[in-house]
């Protein structure tokens, strides 16, 4: 392995926690096993005894609104692919929700925000593995642009969003709930 920057590949990371096989402490051998008190499956390791609790991987990502239209971009990466939705990513260990979210923005779509209070929490029930929290926001400096993340960055009004292209299913209820937010105001 070089020290050259890695590129993300989602259907590996897609493979995580199934195919885990080895302890990440000990690198022992990880078998599944009920676990006390209520005797649930976990990967346990064989060696030192490590309980591999697997929980969902939080997201964090903004509503910007403008001029009440909301900031979507075109997906330039997998999953979703070609698809619209919120900039927005996983949160990193020892970073807040809310940090993340401002961070995203401006990688995705190179846009600095003033967030304001939580617009909702998001999980797909057919595939709870995520959870996404989404902020509203106001842009700050710069312009949204594209970037790697982003093949095409634009706002749209209630009535124009593409639903039949929305990436994800917490995309649509987090867009549903901000539409819902912008026409009580």
């Amino acid at each position: 392995m070089s020290n050259e920057p890695a590129r993300i590949r989602h259907h590996v990371q897609h493979r995580h926690p199934d195919d885990v096989r080895f302890c990440a402490l000990c690198g022992s051998e990880m078998r599944l096993r009920p676990v006390l008190p209520d005797a649930r499956q976990h990967k346990v390791c064989t060696g030192c005894g490590f309980v591999d609790f697997q929980g969902p991987k939080l997201a964090a990502g903004c509503a910007v609104a403008d001029g009440g239209r909301v900031l979507l971009l075109r997906r330039g990466i997998a999953p979703a692919l070609g698809k619209w939705t919120f900039p927005g990513g996983y949160v990193d260990l020892g970073e807040t929700p809310q940090a993340a979210a401002a961070r995203e923005v401006s990688e995705e779509v190179g846009l600095a925000v003033k967030l304001g209070g939580l617009l909702g929490l998001y999980a797909d029930a057919a595939h709870p593995r995520v959870v996404v929290a989404v902020y509203m926001a106001e842009p700050g400096s710069g312009m949204p642009s594209t970037s790697e993340e982003a093949s095409e960055v634009r706002y749209f009004a209630p009535a124009e969003i593409p639903w039949d292209e929305v990436a994800f299913a917490t995309t649509k209820e987090g867009l549903r709930d901000w539409i819902a937010r912008v026409t009580r105001s």
